[in-house]
């Protein structure tokens, strides 16, 4: 029998994350996502903005903490109980930050 709860993690999710990225970023210039066991976060990879656009998960004690930054400030801070809200989130958000990243290129 499988076990599906390593699915209700973050670290049980990597893929899919790293699929979600390559699926909406594959025409963005200058990203980069970085995937580990707690925080996933995709970056814009700028020279001239020391605080560029960012989206990052992290798995916190009870819950999930979403944050985009959309170059300038923290744009949106969300926190979730559920893994799957939060993933649905990030998911927003990521293309969100695709979207305004080739507005603005």
């Amino acid at each position: 029998m499988k076990d599906y709860s390593s699915r209700n993690t973050l670290e049980g999710n990597l893929i899919k994350i790293d699929n979600l990225y390559k699926s909406i970023f594959t025409e963005v210039d200058s990203t980069s996502i970085e995937l580990g066991n707690k925080i996933v976060s995709i970056n814009h990879e700028d020279s001239s903005n020391a605080d560029a656009a960012s989206l990052e998960i992290s798995e916190m004690d009870g819950g999930y903490t979403i944050s985009y930054w959309d170059g300038y400030s923290l744009a949106e801070k969300i926190d979730e109980k559920e893994l799957h809200q939060a993933l649905k989130v990030f998911k927003r958000l990521a293309k969100k930050l695709a979207k305004n990243l080739q507005r603005f290129k």
